[in-house]
């Protein structure tokens, strides 16, 4: 076998794409629930032969991937519903291919356009790659499954699934000698979208593993991990705009000329009103094998999110979590290491009007820009001036910079600690922009520290030793906080100290209400002294 003609891409593309083509190239879209017959059976049938291969095409030189039908395949009725078995299903890209096999169908047609979907894949899948001269392929790895089910609902008018319920159980993935691999006890996805709008729709889609397990050629533990899982909620996706950038992209796959910024802009924009999307992970261990170094997290969680974008102002929003970790041997003095860190920061009143339109000027520019330059003499036809001439980048920059001052635009600190077994800080404050003050922005931060007597007692060095250079440098950090930081209680009774930073329109920097600039080396800052009342009156 030689090698094929394809670039690299995301093995993961292959998975997603097998449960969208169910019922993709066979979509009616009729009120009524459509007769399950022979002749239905011949048109689903004759549609797929042509519909997988125009959403999973064989590859060109410009490819990703290339995808790979063996045969045809066949439509039986089935009482109320089609049982169907897919061609065997090949996928290939840059020395990787993936022999998926045959996948069966049972499509359920429902009233309103709508189709029940079951999607059964193949209990072993082979993946090979290429061998050292990187002309043959050779075996690289087994996937087999255990217990599997997948259903869902499909809408011929929205070409999307709305509601998805997949379990894999006993998923593993084995070398050819049987030297190393992953198991994974459990993979769940479940979407369930509805109707908010004519064309939009709002909802859940969320996938998970569980019980996961990587092993050396030894067969020993290289790490586990007790979950990882990803969710996402829509608001408001417009399906609509959504398909006519799907429509945007068959094209561009079939005839290898992109569309124009001005075709895309119009669709792109109102495709969705915001999301939020959660990555966390649970339990887990690492270990390396070589020197015994040992890693265990008990949890970790990243987040972003966008909101509002349909309104006049939204916000966009990122957080980060995590708790219980344990190094071994460890890299700092226990009373350091983190047990638990938390981060929110949030970017709030964005007007969406105006940053769109300056996306928009800024695409525009790019794309005329490098549009390539007629030679000299050369008679064939350029594309007309725009009749509004586009701005400059930096124009267009300098307008949204203005309108984020309009709008009163925030950079905002959520929330922050970071919490260790000596001592515990955390944060909040927000920023905007002010182009007229000193430092460009205004605002503030509010700081509590609490343990800081702890921390300087647990950096002292054990009797009969010297402090070595970076305890004394952390002491000596630590006595500068000490001496700053307002004291107070927290309602344990705890000692905390504050540190109250703001940065003010008449460009001071302030630390619980006193004047930075002394001890950042410059002029006080305060507000000038008024002049004496008789200043500028002639002596007599």
């Amino acid at each position: 076998m030689r090698r094929p003609s394809v670039r690299s891409v995301a093995p993961g593309l292959l998975a997603g794409g097998l449960f969208a083509l169910a019922v993709t190239a066979w979509s009616p879209v009729r009120a009524d629930v459509p007769v399950v017959d022979d002749a239905g059976a011949r048109a689903l049938a004759s549609t797929l032969k042509s519909g997988l291969t125009r959403w999973m095409p064989p590859g060109t030189d410009d490819s990703d991937v290339s995808f790979e039908w063996d045969g045809e395949p066949t439509v039986k009725v089935s009482g109320d519903h089609y049982d169907i078995a897919l061609p065997r299903l090949a996928a290939e890209s840059d020395g990787l291919r993936i022999e998926v096999g045959t996948v069966l169908l049972s499509v359920t047609p429902r009233d309103g356009g709508q189709f029940g979907v079951s999607v059964t894949l193949p209990n072993k899948i082979l993946v090979q790659s290429f061998d050292e001269q990187e002309e043959d392929y050779k075996d690289a790895a087994t996937v087999t499954l255990g217990r599997q089910s997948f259903s869902g609902v499909w809408s011929a008018a929205l070409e999307t699934m709305l509601t998805m319920d997949g379990t894999f159980n006993d998923v593993a993935v084995t070398s050819p000698d049987g030297k190393g691999g992953l198991t994974i006890g459990g993979v769940v996805l479940k979407q369930d979208l509805k109707a908010d709008g004519p064309t939009t729709w709002s909802g859940p889609s969320n996938f998970a593993f569980s019980n996961i397990i990587a092993t050396d050629e030894k067969k020993r533990d290289v790490f586990k991990m007790a979950g990882l899982s990803v969710e996402n909620t829509y608001t408001r996706a417009d399906f609509s705009r959504i398909n006519a950038l799907q429509t945007m992209a068959q094209r561009v796959s079939a005839t290898g000329k992109p569309p124009k910024v001005a075709e895309i802009l119009p669709v792109l924009r109102g495709t969705i009103a915001g999301f939020d999307s959660r990555f966390t992970l649970s339990g887990l261990s690492g270990t390396d094998p070589s020197d015994g170094t040992k890693i265990d997290l008990g949890h970790l969680s990243v987040s972003t999110g966008v909101a509002a974008l349909d309104q006049d102002f939204s916000t966009i929003s990122a957080g980060l979590s995590a708790r219980d970790f344990t190094m071994t041997p460890l890299a700092a003095p226990v009373a350091f290491v983190p047990k638990t860190v938390e981060v929110g920061l949030s970017v709030a009143k964005l007007p969406n009007a105006a940053l769109w339109q300056g996306v928009s000027d800024l695409a525009l520019s790019m794309e005329a820009s490098a549009e390539p330059k007629p030679k000299k003499g050369d008679k064939a036809k350029t594309a007309p001036a725009p009749a509004t001439p586009l701005p400059t980048p930096d124009a267009v920059i300098a307008r949204t910079m203005a309108a984020l001052v309009d709008a009163g635009a925030e950079l905002r600190l959520d929330a922050l600690k970071v919490e260790t077994p000596a001592t515990t800080g955390t944060a909040t404050g927000a920023m905007r922009v002010a182009p007229k003050s000193d430092f460009g922005v205004v605002g503030g931060v509010t700081i509590l520290l609490k343990g800081l007597d702890a921390a300087a007692k647990a950096l002292q060095p054990a009797p009969g030793k010297k402090l070595d250079k970076d305890a004394q440098d952390a002491l000596g950090m630590i006595g500068m906080l000490q001496a700053m930081g307002q004291i107070s209680k927290d309602e344990s009774g705890a000692e905390l100290r504050s540190y109250k930073i703001e940065l003010t329109e008449a460009g001071q920097l302030l630390l619980n209400g006193g004047d930075m600039a002394p001890l950042l080396g410059g002029p006080q800052t305060s507000a000038p002294t008024p002049a004496p009342a008789d200043a500028g009156k002639p002596k007599k």
